[in-house]
């Protein structure tokens, strides 16, 4: 008769494995990537005829003279920003387009993501500027000529302040208000723009805003979160049937900041679910929306939201994927939502970013798996204010678009963040993101050797 602790030790062992077949389950459907020796021509495969290879920036980070939204006002206040001084000129977009153009064509963009300043051209509720739409209007017909495709981003952070007033993501008429707002932009520059991008990372708006309290408005408070995060859904929804009903032809989507998120122990299978839960959170949540028709968002910490939204559904003509980082996630009881965030083992950029390109070929993989939307790497760019990592960063980050195309995925195109060193939010003018670094004393832009080789990869499309 067997003895009660041989039954223990079998349960016991019996755990054992199961816990053991579950962390490689878990790995094998999580595979490590490593790139070996990247070629001088990154792309394996060729590229589509139409493939865009751009540029990237965003209207309050590069313009100068954005006094009317939330940011502005967020500078003004002691502590806010490093180095505390405030965007203010920033590198003076707003006078230098034809310039910038220029810049573009000089390294054989042939594309450029920018965002409309919502403050600017509505500075107060109702009255719309009619000189900042024609500049727009003027911009993108520069861009047309150069023969540059304009991508526009409607919402890029920033908010006018007279919305901000009325609790900005979270106000009752946000969506309404910003659908009015799409469809003006719609009316105006539809004609010649066929590429709209409604928000930029709505998971790091809602999380820096509402979570983290570092950018406006401020706050840290789960409930404001999850309202923020279903207030930006909303406001994509009636800005697609906005532009859609007033651009025929329209292509929209939103661009989503992605984070490849590792268990700090691949044999740590309560690591493996925290991993899995903050990527299921961060990355997914957004676009599972759409893909459901329902404001869908789940996160330990956070009310539940679980809600029909109609014209969410089909709402996406792509998926927009911002990449920058991995990041290392452990079970840590006691901490702020059970985990601690480290920085991936590799090398680290100006900022403490992990440079992983492989993570970009992971991210392409799993979001055509879950929505089979053609995708465009909306941003992608490190901070490199030494201007020696940039080069091989460029290189190994088309490699892994490279890869993707070569797997059948539809990669529309690349935009690298960013064409210019510009203000960094609330890092102030620290890091040096720019493919052109622009002295700011005199505003002179230079092309940096990560643009070279920005330009010699573009003469490999031709």
């Amino acid at each position: 008769m067997r003895r009660w602790w041989h039954w223990v030790l079998g349960a016991v062992g019996a755990l054992v494995l199961a816990y053991l077949i579950a962390c490689i389950a878990l790995d094998l459907a999580e595979p490590n990537v490593e790139f070996a020796d990247i070629p001088e021509n990154p792309f394996v495969t060729p590229l589509p005829a139409d493939f865009l290879w751009g540029t990237a920036t965003s209207a309050h980070q590069v313009e100068g003279g954005n006094i009317w939204n939330d940011w502005a006002r967020f500078e003004a206040e002691t502590g806010n920003i490093k180095g505390g001084v405030g965007s203010g000129l920033a590198v003076d977009h707003w006078n230098r387009v034809t310039e910038d153009i220029g810049l573009m064509g000089a390294i054989g963009a042939n594309a450029f993501r920018f965002s409309i300043e919502w403050s600017r051209v509505e500075p107060s509720e109702g009255s719309w500027s009619e000189e900042a739409w024609s500049h727009y209007q003027d911009e993108v017909a520069q861009l047309r000529e150069a023969g540059i495709e304009p991508m526009v981003t409607l919402l890029h952070f920033t908010l006018p302040a007279w919305i901000a007033d009325r609790g900005g993501a979270t106000a009752p008429d946000f969506a309404e208000r910003f659908g009015r707002f799409a469809a003006e932009a719609a009316r105006r520059l539809g004609p010649h723009v066929d590429l709209w991008c409604t928000i930029n990372e709505p998971n790091v708006q809602m999380y820096q805003g509402y979570v983290e309290g570092v950018w406006p408005p401020g706050v840290r408070n789960a409930e404001q979160a999850s309202q923020a995060f279903a207030g930006l859904l909303k406001a994509h929804a009636a800005a697609v049937t906005a532009l859609r009903e007033n651009d025929w032809g329209a292509r929209v989507g939103a661009a989503v900041n992605m984070i490849v998120f590792d268990p700090g122990s691949r044999w740590s299978l309560v690591d493996w679910i925290a991993a899995r839960e903050a990527g299921r959170g961060f990355n997914w949540a957004f676009y599972d929306s759409i893909e459901r028709g329902r404001i869908t968002f789940k996160l330990a910490g956070f009310p539940e939201i679980d809600e029909p939204l109609p014209g969410l559904a089909g709402s996406a003509d792509f998926l927009g994927l911002n990449y920058y980082r991995r990041n290392m996630v452990r079970f840590t009881p006691g901490a702020p939502g059970l985990v601690t965030i480290l920085p991936g083992p590799g090398q680290l950029s100006d900022t403490g970013v992990e440079i992983y390109p492989e993570g970009l070929l992971r991210l392409l993989r799993r979001a055509w798996d879950r929505y089979t939307l053609p995708i465009y790497v909306t941003e992608n760019g490190v901070s490199d204010s030494t201007g020696v990592i940039r080069s091989a960063f460029v290189r190994s980050h088309a490699y892994a678009v490279g890869h993707a195309l070569q797997e059948g995925i539809d990669v529309r195109g690349y935009f690298h963040w960013s064409l210019l060193d510009n203000f960094e939010w609330s890092e102030g003018f620290g890091p040096r993101f720019g493919l052109y670094r622009v002295d700011y004393e005199t505003l002179e832009r230079n092309l940096t050797p990560g643009g070279k080789e920005f330009k010699r990869i573009s003469s490999l499309l031709e």
